[in-house]
């Protein structure tokens, strides 16, 4: 029987276009696992609200994983310790993910690589930062001839399709959300966010409702009496819709015209690119907005 492989997840938590799933997949039996780590982003810990909408994510995709006859498994503490307790609970011989270009998961990820193999793909954004590069070979610190560089390169490969089936490894330990205590109780201030659907299908409905107001995106996302935003940013900020998905939608549905969206789309691998350039800018100069929403 081929080696068992962890598939960590952070802020990629959908199943559809995912490509570190895939490559695991195709390795053998696969333990995806999500590790709640409070100290590794340090003062970018998540708050109350993104706690709330990270517990309903993970039920969202517990269920589409136990759907395709796989356990989520949920750990809380060190992401490195757990990781490397996880493998060795399971004979895991590799670990496969996606790549976070936040400073904290940059140095995770170098921290892992050291002890056991560490398989990561481009996955969360159109394309990988370092890949743009000026006719000089060095990287772009403005948006605009960034976002000429980009176009480019567009559109995005096609959108990866999620698998059908699963091999997983039956009977490991896990924490359950409950464990967690990611929800509000006293008092439970939640209510006015019953108009949001957090996972990945709520992120799918979220793009259908808003592709045909696409054409008018660029006017009416400046009338706060008009709905015309997009209302994505959650969901892309967790991962559980992918960027290249949201740009062959937009571009199917309005051509031309979805060039303001996406443009708001690209801002956000515009700030990947200057947080993998200056991973210490945060500590010097304030607090930088690590994830742009359109």
């Amino acid at each position: 029987m081929p080696t068992p492989s962890l598939l960590w997840l952070r802020q990629d938590l959908r199943l559809g276009d995912q490509p570190a799933l895939v490559a695991a997949c195709l390795a053998g039996p696969v333990i995806p696992v999500y590790i709640l780590d409070n100290e590794a982003p340090g003062q970018r810990r998540m708050g109350a609200a993104q706690r709330w909408w990270l517990h309903h994510s993970l039920a969202s995709l517990s269920q589409s994983f136990s759907d395709r006859g796989v356990a989520l498994i949920l750990r809380r503490g060190d992401c490195i310790a757990e990781l490397m307790r996880l493998a060795t609970e399971t004979g895991a011989a590799r670990v496969y993910a996606n790549c976070h270009y936040e400073p904290w998961w940059r140095e995770a990820e170098s921290e892992l690589g050291a002890e056991i193999e560490l398989v990561l793909h481009d996955g969360n954004r159109l394309a990988p930062p370092a890949s743009l590069l000026t006719g000089g070979g060095t990287r772009y610190r403005v948006f605009t001839p960034w976002w000429k560089a980009l176009l480019e390169r567009m559109p995005p490969p096609r959108p990866l399709a999620p698998p059908e089936n699963i091999a997983g490894v039956a009977d490991l330990c896990s924490e359950t959300l409950d464990d967690w205590d990611l929800l509000p109780t006293s008092p439970d201030w939640s209510g006015g966010f019953t108009a949001w659907r957090p996972g990945e299908d709520g992120a799918r409905k979220a793009l259908r409702a808003f592709l045909p107001q696409l054409s008018r995106y660029d006017a009416a996302r400046n009338l706060p009496s008009t709905a015309g935003i997009s209302r994505l940013s959650p969901h892309l900020h967790f991962g559980e819709i992918s960027p290249a998905m949201i740009w062959h939608h937009a571009s199917k549905a309005a051509g031309n015209g979805a060039e303001p969206f996406l443009r708001e789309i690209g801002w956000r691998d515009y700030a990947a690119n200057l947080i993998d350039q200056f991973p210490d800018y945060g500590s010097q100069n304030g607090r930088p907005a690590y994830d742009a929403m359109p």
